[in-house]
């Protein structure tokens, strides 16, 4: 009897140890995009299922699960505890100097102490809003102490303007933007400095001073002037004065800055009764673009070249990391705005993309519907009268699906209006010109600034009331924005191709992006006339809008990347 129950003892041990070897599990750990983790347990010689759910960043593309440097096969048996990770595809990586940027008049945008003066800490605390907006940069128009309230003549470049704030202010407005993925440029100001420099007030004591030749003087003494009084002209060509400048741009990289916009490009080599050469201001741009690279491999550069006549400056798309579009926005300001000969808006952008690649293949345009110089959108008399609205939207539409970096003037998502005054005396603030384009942005809260009476937005809605209004301009704003980051053949891709369907009455243009990882393309139709016109398109998905479409609406639809040529 003991020796049975011995046998039967053995038994039942040998059937555990059988079971238990049977049922072996294993853990299986994937992990997704910024360390996020799951665990899956997997009896030993069972497969382990693909995740369903992919974590996908801001412009990331999922690729494949990877175990070591290699794509795991899902059909494999489970033998030992994996950790599988998610790879994904960044386009920042790639791109990293593509955003959609937004201009900032910091006098203007947001007033965080009740001086009626906006200031660094008001931007910093409407972070929030930039970034629900889809914005992801900014530039920040000059920041320095400076006499005049525009700040284009400076004082000091390490110095920040009293009314706007601290260093310890403007730190903390890098730190926290870019803990929201928000970048910053600045307005760098070094063709002229204000006469109130201490480099100028030097110079003048006599010509041996050391800082005389940091100036431009003709032989009676006199320093070359830019633009208004008060403007003097640096000595570019004083190997000092560059060094000077690198030291500038050193100070603001190191605190985080993501680059500069170079006010005043086409003047940096004008000196007296003497017009600049193109290769002389794009040699002396590429050579601050080449220091900022070389030192920090980082960085951007936006040159500032008025001018309408994109063929005159080649010199400048070498320089430069980007030039702002004067010609892009006159042609839309016309074709669009106006509808004056719009059969010629997609060709006349077109042969002007294919010049420019001539020269700089990787050049990134920066487009833009007005900025601080220029009567707003909405005052000019092309986006006046009949469907304005629909017009101004429009123009909107196209600013946010061209290649490129989209610029954004503040206030321009909320369709502000102003226009440049020849010396109007303002009561309680003197002689006004410029002021009218860059008045206060209506906030409709505390954050509102009250440096400069506003006439002419007593009837434009503020930002809390668009921000309520699905139909509003800021509303169609923020969704092509998001559209636009959403679909990287118009955040990233360089491409502009013409539709074979453009006439008088529709104009459109294809966008692609091909990687090793990634392909897409991109069909955007624009109705420029008073007609409903109907289209019968092929196409995998409506991204925006719908094929039937409206005076002055727009479709965005993605097309099989194959079949471009039928687009085409």
């Amino acid at each position: 009897m003991i020796k049975k129950i011995h046998i039967f003892l053995l038994l039942l041990t040998f059937t555990f140890i059988l079971v238990s070897c049977g049922s072996t599990t294993y853990t299986v750990t994937f992990i997704y995009n910024e360390g996020t983790t799951e665990e899956v347990n997997v009896v030993k010689n069972k497969t382990v299922d693909r995740p369903e759910k992919i974590i996908e960043q801001e412009f990331q593309v999922f690729i494949d699960w990877f175990l070591g440097e290699s794509v795991y096969d899902f059909n494999l048996p489970v033998t030992k505890d994996l950790v599988i990770e998610a790879k994904y595809y960044d386009f920042r990586l790639e791109y990293p100097n593509q955003d959609i940027y937004y201009q900032i008049f910091v006098r203007s945008f947001a007033d965080s102490d009740n001086d009626g003066i906006g200031d660094l800490n008001g931007i910093t605390q409407n972070l929030d809003y930039l970034k629900s907006l889809g914005i992801t940069a900014l530039w920040l128009l000059p920041i320095h102490p400076s006499p005049s309230y525009h700040g284009y003549n400076v004082t000091d470049y390490y110095g920040i303007q009293p009314d706007y704030g601290t260093m310890e202010d403007f730190d903390n407005l890098v730190e926290k933007a870019s803990e929201l993925g928000i970048k910053i440029v600045l307005d760098l100001v070094v063709n002229h400095t204000s006469d109130q420099h201490l480099w100028y007030k030097e110079a003048i004591k006599g010509s041996n001073n050391p800082y005389r030749n940091y100036y431009l003087f003709n032989n009676n003494g006199n320093a070359y002037e830019s633009f208004v009084g008060g403007m003097k002209d640096l000595n570019l060509a004083n190997p000092e004065v560059v060094n000077e400048i690198y030291n500038i741009m050193d100070f603001y990289i190191e605190k985080g800055v993501d680059g500069f916009r170079l006010d005043a490009a086409l003047h940096f080599f004008d000196r007296h009764g003497y017009k600049a050469k193109s290769f002389e201001n794009g040699v002396f741009i590429h050579s601050l673009n080449s220091h900022m690279k070389e030192k920090y491999g980082r960085g951007y550069i936006v040159s500032e070249v008025f001018d309408y006549n994109y063929l005159a400056y080649p010199d400048y798309y070498i320089g430069s990391d980007s030039l702002f579009d004067f010609y892009t926005a006159q042609q839309i300001w016309q074709k669009i705005g106006s509808g004056s000969s719009s059969y010629l808006f997609v060709s006349n952008l077109a042969r002007m993309y294919n010049d420019i690649k001539k020269v700089a293949p990787d050049f990134i345009p920066a487009t833009f519907l007005t900025n601080h110089d220029l009567d707003r959108l909405a005052s000019m008399p092309e986006f006046k009268g009949i469907n304005a609205m629909e017009r101004i939207k429009q123009a909107t539409n196209v600013l946010l699906t061209l290649p490129g970096n989209p610029f954004i003037y503040y206030g321009e998502e909320l369709g502000m209006q102003g226009t440049r005054k020849e010396g109007v005396n303002v009561p309680g603030y003197g002689t006004a010109y410029d002021e009218f384009r860059r008045t206060p942005f209506l906030w409709g809260n505390d954050y509102q600034t009250s440096w400069f009476p506003d006439s002419e937005n007593t009837l434009t809605a503020n930002q809390q009331q668009q921000s309520k209004d699905s139909n509003s301009l800021y509303s169609h704003y923020k969704s092509l924005i998001e559209i636009r980051k959403q679909t990287p053949a118009l955040m990233f891709g360089n491409s502009f191709i013409p539709y074979n369907g453009n006439s008088g009455k529709l104009q459109g243009y294809i966008r692609t992006i091909e990687t090793e990882y990634f392909r897409q393309a991109v069909l955007v139709i624009h109705n420029v006339s008073l007609d409903t016109m109907s289209l019968t398109l092929d196409h995998k998905q409506i991204l925006y809008g719908n094929l039937e479409l409206k005076p002055y609406e727009t479709v965005i639809v993605e097309i099989d990347y194959n079949s471009i040529g039928d687009f085409t």
